[in-house]
């Protein structure tokens, strides 16, 4: 042990949260021992003020823990918060980046679809203009075949009706 037994051992926790209960007792521990010691006045105040001192410097020791405690808990929350604000602005910019690459694929894909119902669309003319252009020599076709035959017809029928119209010249 130490020579001085009269010294006040005080455990500090970290958890607890009671300054007031810690001063408290510490107090009251003061005024019991005072009330209790067979001191001469001066004594007796020397040992006060030695205590208030002792009380005082306990009182800032435990003030600079707290402090120090909050100030870690304060920093570790912000870094934690700092850590979640960075993650959220990575993942939007994924997905901005993401859906600004879907965009462009699906542009391309329009415009590709654009360029194929336009040769398409081409092709269906150029396809549609030669039936209608075939159609036509078909048509032409078989008029000059009509009027051919027609003419042919007609040869025969003049003839026809002109032999029936020479008198018999028997």
């Amino acid at each position: 042990m130490t020579e001085n037994n009269d010294t006040p051992v005080v455990i500090v926790e970290r958890r607890s949260s009671s300054l007031g209960a810690f001063l408290g007792g510490t107090i009251l521990g003061a005024v019991v021992a005072l009330l209790y010691a067979p001191k001469s006045g001066e004594e007796t105040q020397a040992e006060i003020r030695e205590r208030v001192r002792r009380l005082r410097d306990e009182a800032e020791d435990r003030l600079h823990l707290m402090r120090d405690d909050v100030e870690g808990r304060y920093r570790r929350v912000r870094d934690d918060v700092e850590d979640r604000v960075d993650k959220v602005r990575g993942d939007i910019g994924e997905r901005v980046e993401g859906a600004k690459e879907d965009l462009r694929h699906r542009k391309v894909q329009a415009e590709e679809a654009v360029k194929v119902g336009r040769s398409t669309a081409r092709k269906a003319r150029e396809d549609l203009e030669q039936r209608v252009a075939e159609s036509k020599q078909e048509y032409r076709q078989r008029v000059a075949e009509l009027k051919e035959e027609a003419g042919e017809d007609l040869a025969e029928a003049v003839e026809s009706v002109e032999a029936v119209e020479e008198p018999a010249t028997d």
